[in-house]
């Protein structure tokens, strides 16, 4: 009797035992569980909220085709001077290397005491050596005037070009006026043409110029550079 009484009490003590430990390791992960801070989890709701809101709002591949479209269509592609014809007298000769550091493929024949009347033949030279591009500037009248069908007649020869323009000139001369005159009154006529006016554009600059009133010193020189770039690129 008494062996079997201490038989059924160590049975009921190792029962006890059990409960007991798995009561501990309940109350251990239950509390593992829930230890966390609360700043520890509002980040991950944030982070949660970050992953949702990035994949809502991320650009599909069509709309990455559209932007990069619209920034190749701002980006417009700047002149280089391919194409671009200048014919001249000693004026523009000053201002050759100026057109050439922004414009570097340009064309300029410019020549000492040209005269308006010599330019049809020049245009003649340069298309045979096919020079003669589809955007030309005429600077011409410096030394001395010329007839309204000198002019006509040039501006004719030039009706299948994209853009001529024709430049008014400043010189302490008589002829200065009936040059500027005869240039505005012609380019009227012509559709592809029109007047950069210079003359406007140097009234009060006289620090641009050398002593003679007509040739540019290098800050005039580039002035007058950036005068005609701007009458190329306007529409």
């Amino acid at each position: 009797m008494k062996k079997r009484k201490g038989v059924k009490r160590r049975k009921v003590w190792k029962i006890w035992v059990f409960f007991i430990l798995m009561f501990v390791v309940g109350f251990l992960v239950l509390r593992a569980q829930t230890s966390e801070t609360p700043e520890k989890v509002e980040i991950k709701d944030q982070q949660s909220e970050s992953y949702q809101y990035a994949a809502i709002h991320s650009p599909t591949p069509q709309n990455s085709v559209m932007n990069s479209n619209e920034t190749e269509i701002k980006k417009a592609e700047p002149l280089n001077g391919e194409g671009i014809t200048v014919i001249g007298d000693s004026v523009i000769m000053g201002v050759e290397p100026y057109l050439k550091e922004k414009l570097p493929k340009i064309t300029v024949d410019g020549k000492v005491g040209r005269q308006m009347s010599q330019a049809k033949d020049v245009v003649n030279e340069l298309e045979q050596q096919g020079k003669l591009g589809d955007h030309i500037i005429i600077e011409l009248g410096t030394n001395g005037p010329f007839k309204k069908e000198h002019l006509r007649n040039l501006l004719t020869s030039l009706s299948e070009a994209e853009k001529v323009l024709v430049v008014t000139t400043r010189v302490p001369k008589g002829w200065q006026d009936t040059v500027n005159s005869t240039i505005k009154e012609v380019v009227s006529e012509f559709s592809n043409t029109k007047v950069v006016d210079w003359y406007a554009a140097s009234e009060g600059k006289g620090d641009y110029f050398y002593k003679d009133g007509v040739h540019l010193k290098p800050d005039g020189s580039r002035y007058y550079a950036s005068h005609l770039i701007e009458a190329l690129q306007e529409k």
